[in-house]
């Protein structure tokens, strides 16, 4: 099963394998680029030798690849992609799954090689240094000729692709982050199930923390809100308190007020300021003062460990995104619930974000190219698409189908529809974010431990981060 969080979150993409790490580790951003460096430049020479293009037209028919990395949803697409090829006979359309881990280097040294696929995933994440770069295909005079009507999509996925008020991908999907919880332990432990009523604060941590306290249970029966709990041995936890990004404190400090970047595109992250540094130390609290959480030297850089342990019984609740619901209905034997962010005190916000397919820029098939992602995008697609229960069509119309095949299983998603049409916030788009984020990760890792205060650490991942952005955005322009 392809790691579920590997689909979205950047926070930890890296580091999750933790350990000592050379600067040729494969598992390390900054790894790969020296490692990409040299295998790009073998591959050139390959390719300028006479290698087949893998887009080549045989038997009539024009090939195309399609790139992705969540082999939880590839049966979905290929079901779609079936329906195109009834449609286009003249076209066939070719899966290539590659997991996360492997599969933005994969793409690099192919766009080096000039044999990336025709069409492929893309990330806000990566997508501000593909589009400098030139790698993306310009959509907009495709999407004007064609008279596509974009008013269907939401308008925060239309946005997260454009670039100098051009369009480099089409709309796949989106989520939103939520409260998931063992209903089971709720009900054993005769607790009420959260509610939109929920609320924190960094100042005595508000009804979440209370609930939180309730949850949390020691070896011998106490609760953390009980005299004599025994913070060192503790049999249940109320929630996990993870170092990553778009599943735990993007979310937080914007619900106190704080931005993590200063604008899409910006060249200064700005998460040291004082609204920011209360919802980090709130998280962190979480685990060294009110012991609700389980200590970070369990939780980073381990992947998938929030949905173990839920799954074990070992947490009555986490906090992830939407993608991940299909992964953690496999994952438990128990009736899950989905609830709302708890509010914060600048109200609710979620993190807003989706994927986009794009196009190569230097794909031999530009027409029948734009054909497949034209119809990907479109109605009929994303409707077929959401019917599978794996990811939030990015057609506004279609999300019907998606909390439909799932209200089938007895699940209700649609606390994560309820934020989507609240106050949201848009995941960093920045040329370097990623090497700019294993340095922040790196921090935060010591931060949640407790080994480096709050205030120091955002103080010092400001500095090396925009230090990161500052110089990819000088290389792009």
């Amino acid at each position: 099963m392809q790691l579920a969080h590997r689909r979205r979150g950047l926070a930890n993409v890296a580091q999750r394998n933790g350990g000592t790490r050379s600067a040729f580790d494969p598992r390390r951003p900054g790894g790969w680029m020296a490692f990409g460096l040299i295998f790009s430049l073998m591959l050139v020479v390959f390719t300028s030798c006479g290698s087949p293009d893998n887009t080549a037209s045989q038997g009539g028919k024009v090939n195309l690849t399609y790139a992705l990395w969540d082999q939880n949803q590839q049966p979905a697409y290929q079901k779609s992609i079936d329906e195109f090829e009834k449609q286009h006979p003249n076209i066939k359309v070719t899966i290539q799954q590659t997991p996360w881990a492997q599969y933005w280097q994969k793409l690099n040294t192919e766009f080096a090689g000039n044999s990336a696929p025709d069409v492929f995933w893309d990330h806000v994440a990566y997508f501000p240094q593909f589009a400098q770069q030139g790698v993306l295909m310009d959509l907009s005079p495709l999407i004007e000729k064609d008279k596509l009507d974009l008013s269907v999509y939401y308008p925060q996925l239309i946005k997260q692709f454009q670039y100098q008020d051009k369009y480099y991908g089409m709309p796949k999907d989106w989520d939103t982050i939520t409260l998931i919880y063992n209903k089971n332990i709720f009900k054993q432990m005769n607790v009420q199930e959260p509610d939109d009523k929920l609320n924190w604060n960094p100042t005595d941590g508000g009804s979440f923390l209370k609930l939180l306290q309730k949850l949390t249970v020691d070896k011998s029966g106490k609760h953390a809100d009980e005299p004599d709990f025994d913070a060192k041995n503790i049999k249940q936890y109320g929630f996990v308190s993870l170092n990553s990004n778009q599943s735990a404190y993007l979310n937080y400090i914007a619900m106190n007020g704080g931005k993590f970047l200063d604008k899409p595109f910006g060249q200064k992250f700005v998460f040291n300021q004082p609204e920011s540094v209360q919802a980090l130390q709130f998280l962190v609290d979480l685990i060294a003062k009110w012991h609700v959480s389980p200590p970070a030297s369990q939780t980073n850089d381990v992947s998938n460990v929030d949905i173990q342990m839920l799954a074990r019984g070992q947490a009555a609740m986490i906090e992830t995104g939407s993608w991940n619901v299909s992964y953690i209905a496999q994952q438990t034997n128990f009736p899950i619930g989905i609830a709302q962010l708890p509010s914060g005190p600048k109200g609710r916000v979620s993190v807003f974000n989706g994927l986009s397919d794009a196009i190569s820029a230097k794909t031999a098939h530009a027409q029948e190219a734009w054909e497949l992602v034209k119809w990907l995008a479109s109605p009929h697609s994303q409707e077929l698409i959401g019917g599978q229960g794996i990811v939030w069509p990015a057609v506004k119309n279609a999300d019907q189908n998606f909390a439909d095949f799932w209200k089938k299983k007895d699940i209700d998603v649609t606390p994560f529809f309820t934020e989507a049409q609240g106050a949201t916030v848009s995941f960093p788009i920045t040329p370097g974010f990623n090497e700019a984020q294993t340095k922040i990760n790196d921090i935060f890792n010591q931060m949640y431990l407790g080994q480096i205060p709050v205030q120091k650490a955002t103080d010092t991942a400001v500095q090396q981060g925009n230090a990161a952005i500052s110089g990819a955005t000088s290389e792009g322009s």
